[in-house]
């Protein structure tokens, strides 16, 4: 072989080993490039992979690059998880090129920079068909809220106040009208935490929509809320296992207990007065349920915290907005709410007296305030894992 024939063969082999993914990517003009990325609005390491140049570098050169977040598109994001194998759940930041992922800020602009991205986008993406969705989503999501609306309902505040009214309510022992009593009261109550329950969540999908995605700031003001609860509730725990019941941190406040006890005292006595006057037993509806409005809104100070943890976490993993499925949630987490207090009332009617009830609740105060205080630690791990991009509980039904 002439050494001219040998130089260009070198040549040769030279330029083909130099030649970079994108250069091949740039010689196949007539395939479609394409990929998918998983952002998080808000979150940090995503904005890092923005402000990298690597999104718009990759558009720069022609690949298509088809964005969706995480939990505005919960479902598409599981979607390409699953056909991936991803574990761990749809965390933020992925890139889905070809037959591969990228997963995390490092990887990603690593894969940006040597061409790998270019490279596999040449690619077709994973099938999505043989996705199966998860159906114990729904389940787990329902669960948690029952299990958190019955953890709220045997709140001592809510518990103090029921068993306030039963007691004031004594005038009459009459079985039958002291239950129609408490279950017009009750149901006020859960009509007016119902209630609570949709403004609440209806101004955090207005604030969305009206300020855009400012979800970071509210996981991370929820995050901060629930650990100070946690602490100060464990706090509780602690000081009711000495029985140190003057001690307790998280309470109603005095004033407000002696606004609820004057509310009650005051048309209890209206109610006592009309107990024998025509349609007595329309007033022993109205009087009770106006009573368990206004206890319902002043006492949410103390029984709304484990509430409004609920409901951001509602907001947190859904989509944006009231619809069907957080009602259904929501009608379910204050079944749970009330349903400890049906039982209470029952018993306190049938054996007419209320102390061991009370006594009850106060042995057992130190078991509540501590599982209250792991629940919140719970949900101040969830927001920090949120603000990550992670998610703990899914609630949407995927169908």
């Amino acid at each position: 072989m002439k050494a001219s024939s040998i130089y260009y063969l070198i040549l040769v082999i030279l330029s083909v080993l130099t030649i970079t993914p994108s250069e091949i990517l740039h010689a196949e003009e007539d395939k479609d490039l394409e990929v998918v990325y998983l952002d998080l609005i808000g979150c940090e390491v995503c904005d890092r992979i923005k402000d990298h140049g690597v999104i718009n570098g990759l558009k720069e050169q022609g690949v298509n690059v088809i964005i969706y977040d995480v939990r505005k598109d919960p479902l598409i994001s599981d979607q390409y998880a699953f056909a991936y194998g991803i574990r761990g759940g749809r965390a933020a930041p992925i890139i889905f090129a070809g037959d591969v992922y990228f997963r995390g800020a490092d990887d990603i602009i690593e894969a940006f920079e040597n061409g790998d991205i270019q490279y596999h986008a040449q690619y077709p993406l994973r099938d999505l068909d043989d996705y199966q969705p998860r159906d114990f989503t729904f389940l787990t999501g329902l669960i948690f809220v029952m299990i958190t609306g019955l953890l709220d309902g045997i709140n001592p505040c809510a518990i103090a106040m029921l068993l306030m009214f039963i007691s004031m309510i004594g005038f009459t022992k009459n079985a039958k009208v002291m239950l129609v009593v408490s279950i017009s009261y009750i149901s006020a109550i859960f009509i007016t935490y119902l209630a609570i329950g949709i403004g609440f969540l209806t101004i955090l999908g207005l604030s969305q929509t009206a300020f855009g995605n400012i979800s970071i700031i509210l996981y991370s003001f929820f995050a901060l809320l629930t650990f100070f609860l946690a602490v100060i509730t464990f706090y509780d725990f602690i000081v009711t296992r000495k029985q140190r019941y003057d001690k307790v941190k998280n309470q109603l406040p005095g004033y407000i207990r002696k606004l609820n006890e004057r509310i009650m005292t005051r048309f209890t006595k209206i109610l006592e007065e009309k107990q024998n006057k025509r349609k007595a037993f329309l007033w022993f509806i109205l009087i009770p349920a106006f009573i368990g409005v206004l206890v319902g809104i002043t006492e949410a100070a103390c029984t709304g915290q484990v509430y409004i943890a609920v409901l951001a976490s509602l907001e947190a993993s859904m989509t944006t907005g009231l619809n069907a499925i957080k009602m259904f949630y929501l009608i379910v987490f204050n079944i749970m709410f009330i349903f400890p207090l049906l039982i209470i009332a029952f018993i306190a009617i049938k054996t007419q007296s209320t102390v061991g009830v009370a006594n009850f609740i106060r042995e057992n105060m130190p078991k509540i305030k501590l599982a209250t205080s792991v629940f919140f630690f719970f949900m101040a791990i969830y927001f920090v894992l949120m603000i990550l991009g992670i998610e703990l509980i899914r609630f949407e039904f995927t169908l």
